[in-house]
């Protein structure tokens, strides 16, 4: 997976954006500090090239806004396993803490950081390089993402929050306002969205605690390197979350990774480990999170894992951890 999905598909957003403006591709690739930067043979772009372009972007059009707008072009589903994971979060806070955590399998950029506050979290860029024109950009884009993103999880404007911008009031001042429908106080020490707590509890209209289990187990792998295709345990553990319960059998997935079944399991077991091992592994990975996080029955439990009757579920969850489903439950976690 490309390290700069965000940064990479926002450059195919600007072209398009530069040409619904008026503007073609061929006048942004004449702009001498960008010459060379957009090569066709070039898999990714580095942030400080991307950085360059965008602010060339600005230049051209003469358009202030043009970076927020580019910002509201995120198409959510575009992010693949990390959108999906967004999308079945409860509610705001939930999402915000998977953004938190998760955006680095997605782009090596600038990160986001949250500070608490009496009524909500401050969520500021972490981003010491460039000039600080450079760093409004940025600011602008990420900012204006993330809140685009936020109207449409919960499917309505977002009210309450503010954003701060630590540059000069711009002419088109009330532009800005209208793009991203919320208050925007400029001279400010930081450059920080405010989100209240009320905000955050909103609740998103895709929510899903089932999938979301599923989704985020799948960004955890991403995030730790599991996929590497030289892992088979971890390629093998990957199908088996990303099947959500329909487990496929050994010779199933020995064919989703073009090898034959006695190969995998041969390279299973010089990884020390087994196909039924992996399995008993994912399911009870998913059991505990369903039984923390859902209120789903044990007979809804033990459907979603492929079990045919519950009490063979209760069996190999009691075998796994020395306790019963009802039990684990009811501890504290």
């Amino acid at each position: 997976m490309s390290k700069n999905i965000i940064q990479d598909d926002l450059i195919k957003k600007l072209i398009a954006l530069l040409v619904k403006d008026g503007f073609s591709p061929e006048q942004l690739y004449k702009v001498p500090a960008v010459k060379g930067l957009l090569s066709t043979q070039q898999e990714t772009i580095k942030e400080s090239d991307a950085i360059t372009i965008f602010e060339a972007a600005v230049n051209l059009t003469n358009d202030p806004t043009f970076i927020l707008r580019l910002g509201q072009e995120m198409d959510i589903v575009s992010l693949g396993t990390f959108g999906f994971a967004l999308m079945s979060c409860g509610n705001l806070h939930e999402a915000l803490k998977l953004l938190l955590r998760y955006r680095t399998i997605l782009d090596q950029g600038p990160s986001f950081e949250s500070t608490k506050y009496s009524d909500g979290i401050l969520l500021r860029i972490n981003m010491k390089l460039g000039t600080a024109f450079q760093q409004r950009i940025v600011s602008e884009i990420m900012f204006s993402q993330v809140i685009s993103i936020a109207k449409f999880l919960i499917n309505q404007e977002i009210v309450g929050c503010e954003l701060h911008l630590n540059c000069s009031v711009p002419t088109e001042a009330e532009s800005y306002q209208q793009l991203l429908s919320i208050p925007i106080k400029f001279n400010q020490p930081h450059n920080q969205l405010i989100i209240p707590e009320s905000v955050m509890l909103t609740r998103i209209r895709t929510a899903n605690p089932v999938t979301n289990i599923i989704f985020q187990q799948q960004c955890e792998e991403l995030l730790r390197g599991l996929n590497r295709v030289e892992d088979f345990s971890a390629a093998v553990r990957r199908l088996l979350i990303h099947a959500g319960g329909e487990f496929p059998n050994i010779k199933q997935v020995a064919e989703k990774l073009f090898v034959s079944e006695r190969t995998l399991s041969r390279r299973l077991f010089m990884e020390s480990t087994s196909f039924r091992t992996i399995c008993n592994e994912v399911r009870n990975l998913l059991a505990t999170q369903y039984l923390i996080t859902t209120e789903l029955t044990i007979a809804e439990i033990a459907a979603l894992l492929d079990y045919g009757e519950p009490v063979s579920f209760r069996r190999a969850f009691a075998r796994w951890n020395k306790t019963t489903p009802s039990a684990f439950r009811q501890t504290p976690h």
